[in-house]
């Protein structure tokens, strides 16, 4: 008959190996994520105030509707971006994508009339760069919009699907 020994330790050696070895993989794995930057990879959205403004044009095809001017944050890379018009009055969106063979934003190519129905642009943003104290010029080339209406302008960053701007305009 056997006896039993209260003193005696029920850990086999061979589970406390596993253990050891277990705890090095995982301190090895979290060390190395460090030392190789596997967690600096996050692409955040930059920041980005605007000031918007109606223009002083009537709105009719042809014309300015409203003015954003870039007054704060960081400088903007075009191609990383697509501006969202919405007309509150009726939930019409018109989404413009940077252009870069013609320097603008633009929206739906109208092949009838050989323009696009919307574009935005800026005569300091030739270079495909928003900067500091820039503006935007929002024009219909149709009558997409019509006076008094409120219109609501957001600046989407396209590598993060992020909304970096969102503000409201009144056009008359």
């Amino acid at each position: 008959m056997k006896v039993f020994r209260k003193d005696k330790k029920g850990v086999s050696p061979v589970i406390g190996v596993i253990l050891m070895v277990a705890i090095t993989v995982i301190l090895a794995a979290v060390i190395a994520s460090f030392v190789f930057g596997m967690g600096s990879k996050v692409k955040s959205a930059p920041q980005a105030q605007f000031m918007l403004e109606d223009a002083p044009d009537t709105v009719e095809a042809g014309k300015d509707l409203f003015y954003a001017t870039l007054y704060g944050g960081e400088d903007l890379k075009c191609n990383d971006l697509k501006l969202q018009v919405v007309d509150t009055s009726n939930g019409n969106t018109y989404l413009l994508t940077w252009n870069s063979s013609i320097d603008c934003f633009v929206y739906k190519w109208n092949p009838t009339l050989k323009k696009y129905e919307m574009y935005a642009y800026g005569d300091a943003i030739k270079d495909g760069i928003i900067n500091i104290g820039d503006m935007i010029k929002v024009n219909q080339t149709t009558s997409l919009i019509s006076s008094g209406t409120t219109l609501e302008f957001r600046v989407i960053h396209i590598p993060t699907s992020t909304v970096i701007y969102d503000g409201k305009v009144f056009v008359n």
